[in-house]
């Protein structure tokens, strides 16, 4: 009799219904309109693409906010020696001097309003990326670092 019973428990145990797993969702990847993610050495950054001579030229001039996570990214269109200056810029700034391989040649931090100082890569660079000033330090971003995009 207790036989009968332990497998009448057992069998009872087969046919309990299982509860179905919720279906994974798949994540869901950021995005914000008009930027890019780039991934920089450890970090991630939001950042506004300039690829021609106007937009270049215009920079973050007359800006008096940018996000914590964001910054601008200059295409030029060979690797050549780069130079900026900071007229008309009211933000504290760092920029980083890319080469043609993602690699980051050096960072400057810029001081705002000055248009003196002459802020150059060291080395041809195709690319630079400009964020508020104490970014790159503040995600563990140096020279030698590598930018791809996600």
């Amino acid at each position: 009799m207790i036989s009968l019973l332990a497998i009448g428990l057992l069998a009872g145990a087969g046919c309990a219904q299982r509860t179905p797993a919720p279906p994974r969702q798949q994540a869901v990847p950021e995005t914000r309109p008009g930027r890019t993610a780039v991934a920089i050495g450890p970090a991630r950054l939001w950042v506004e693409i300039v690829d021609d001579e106007a937009a270049r030229a215009q920079g973050l001039m007359f800006r008096r906010e940018l996000p914590d996570d964001e910054g601008m990214l200059f295409v030029f269109e060979r690797p050549q020696p780069l130079s900026f200056w900071m007229r008309n810029t009211y933000l504290p700034l760092d920029i980083a001097f890319v080469g043609a391989d993602f690699v980051i040649l050096n960072i400057e931090a810029m001081t705002p309003l000055d248009e003196k100082p002459r802020y150059r890569s060291r080395g041809p660079g195709m690319y630079a990326i400009e964020t508020n000033r104490g970014w790159f330090n503040k995600n563990g971003v140096k020279p030698g670092d590598t930018l791809s995009f996600r």
